[in-house]
């Protein structure tokens, strides 16, 4: 039970003021909305782990990454600039200029990035909306969609930009999401519990993922969803776009693209499944690889001593990867 501090009345469950007193009730569980009691280590409703005042931060060091939209490919450095190349038709790749970037995202035509203050920069096509993000604060990491755009602020809740057709932008009512993903027509979020909950069309089933459990990381392609578990194991919403995901083992992270998914282990190789017509999934020699990324019709790795390979698809310049050091 949780009481009034001014007047001692016992609250309501979800109470937001007393009914007695009319003072504004300050702990509340940022996942469920249930009123906490004080010193609790865990939500009496939902369960999550407290405090969760602050979910996630913005790092303290960047670290380099790789992302890959359709026909482009984009890294951060660690000095928070970025590389690009690939198609640059609505100018996804014009990015040279950004600094203090500490989270990046590649979407179908465009690219978002986090700076350092908690606000966005895009660039590429915006014409449904998805670079309308000038207003956003507090946010600390991104995911980019074929036409929208998602953002995760500090404190757990999502906001999003961009068509919403499917619904795939109503986001307003998560809470305590530490990570997002974003697909063609859905939404992913991932919980400090481990839960995944989704939002958008679910094409296919791949917003099936309601009794997923104990996920560590998530990942979303056009038609389907990916999730591995605490334990490096895979669980996959959709079965037919990455056939034979679910027996892969001692998984670290994933991408997906809307034809295949990549796969990297704790030993920094790499596995791939789905279409490999323009030799996209031609990753089994990968070695001392820290990050994936997949685009359409290409895969993107960054090694352990920052620089980065690719394979695939090479038609726009999206595999030109070759002199890049991102450290």
């Amino acid at each position: 039970m949780a009481y009034c501090k001014a007047c001692g009345v016992e609250l309501r469950q979800g109470a937001r003021f007393c009914d007695m007193c009319g003072t504004k009730v300050e702990k509340i569980c940022p996942s469920c909305g249930e009123v906490l009691r004080d010193q609790a280590k865990f939500c009496d409703l939902c369960g999550v782990k407290l405090p969760l005042t602050e979910l996630v931060s913005a790092p303290k060091t960047v670290k380099g990454s790789v992302c890959a939209g359709r026909l482009h490919t984009v890294a951060l450095r660690t000095d928070g600039t970025l590389l690009a190349t690939g198609d640059n038709q609505f100018g996804q790749c014009e990015v040279s200029d950004w600094t203090d970037i500490v989270a990046v995202a590649a979407g179908k035509y465009h690219t978002v990035g986090v700076r350092a203050d908690g606000t966005v920069v895009t660039a590429g096509d915006g014409s449904f909306g998805q670079c309308d993000v000038e207003d956003w604060t507090d946010i600390v990491a991104v995911a980019a969609g074929d036409k929208h755009t998602v953002g995760l602020r500090t404190d757990g809740t999502v906001v999003a930009a961009g068509r919403d057709s499917s619904g795939k932008c109503d986001l307003g009512a998560w809470r305590g999401i530490v990570a997002i993903a974003a697909g063609m027509e859905h939404t992913l979020g991932l919980t400090q519990d481990g839960a995944v909950v989704a939002a958008g069309d679910g094409l296919f089933g791949s917003c099936a993922v309601g009794n997923w459990s104990n996920i560590a990381s998530i990942a979303a392609g056009h038609i389907h969803t990916i999730g591995v578990r605490r334990d490096g194991r895979v669980v996959e919403a959709d079965g037919f776009v990455a056939p034979g995901v679910t027996d892969w083992t001692d998984i670290a992270a994933v991408a997906v693209s809307p034809f295949h998914t990549v796969g990297l282990k704790t030993d920094g190789s790499v596995l791939a499944s789905g279409d490999i017509q323009y030799g996209q999934c031609d990753v089994d020699q990968w070695t001392e690889i820290t990050a994936v990324a997949a685009g359409e019709r290409h895969t993107v790795a960054l090694k352990a001593d920052g620089t980065v390979v690719a394979a695939g698809d090479n038609e726009a310049g999206q595999c030109a990867v070759a002199d890049w050091k991102l450290w």
